[in-house]
């Protein structure tokens, strides 16, 4: 697999979905989250030993040049096929903790009224009605609270980060 180094940019032709090497960008997304103040994003962390954790631990090998590969636990691209390699032993990357299951932390999913059309044909409501964000004040669960602010910036975190 391809070692993407930090100053190196991503293909501007690569579906974002292919590009495994993204840790920068959640490096950059910690940071900016704090200056901004929104405290939401999880900060970024590095292992430093291989874990004691049988479960993870299964995932660390070494390929055949030497190098300390890794490729964690998660429903997808975790496989060796996708593992990342440290130079011989340093690996940069970005860790993410998955929130407990729904027996032990219930919690509800919204989609994002402002979620995006893969259609080229189809416009999403938002882009076509005017009075489209008035409409949405008045809908739960954006009606009361602060879950209409919020997603508003996550939004702005969103746009930054692709404008960086």
């Amino acid at each position: 697999m391809f070692i993407r180094e930090r100053h190196e940019e991503t293909d501007v032709n690569l579906y974002y979905f292919s590009d495994f090497e993204r840790h920068n960008a959640e490096i950059a997304a910690f940071h900016l989250d704090r200056i901004l103040g929104f405290r939401r994003v999880p900060p970024v962390v590095e292992i430093k030993d291989i874990p004691t954790d049988h479960k993870l631990v299964t995932t660390f090998f070494t390929s055949p040049v030497g190098n300390t590969r890794f490729y964690g636990q998660c429903s997808h691209y975790c496989s060796t096929e996708y593992a990342i390699c440290g130079r011989p032993l340093k690996i940069e990357r970005s860790m993410a903790a998955m929130l407990p299951g729904l027996s032990l932390a219930p919690r509800h999913s919204w989609r994002s009224p402002w979620k995006r059309s893969y259609s080229r044909s189809k416009l999403p409501q938002w882009e076509t009605d005017f009075n489209y964000c008035d409409s949405i004040k008045k809908t739960h669960p954006y009606d009361r609270g602060t879950r209409l602010v919020d997603l508003i910036d996550l939004s702005i975190l969103g746009f930054l980060m692709r404008v960086i």
